[in-house]
């Protein structure tokens, strides 16, 4: 019974940490494709379709 306990406590932390990398994948999109994740106020910049971590900010390529 424990080691049946066990194995769903390893199969759980598994998931999360499969998840949580997959989520940092997404934002480090950015990085690959040359562009940085600035302020929606910046001017003179080429925005980029990856995502960043803050919903205010965008990819940019200056």
């Amino acid at each position: 019974m424990r080691l049946l306990f066990l194995l769903f406590l390893f199969l759980i932390c598994l998931s999360q940490t499969v998840s949580g990398n997959k989520r940092n994948l997404r934002y480090q999109q950015c990085e690959r494709m040359g562009g940085l994740c600035k302020n929606q106020k910046t001017h003179g910049c080429s925005i980029l379709p990856a995502e960043c971590k803050s919903r205010y900010k965008h990819c940019c390529r200056v």
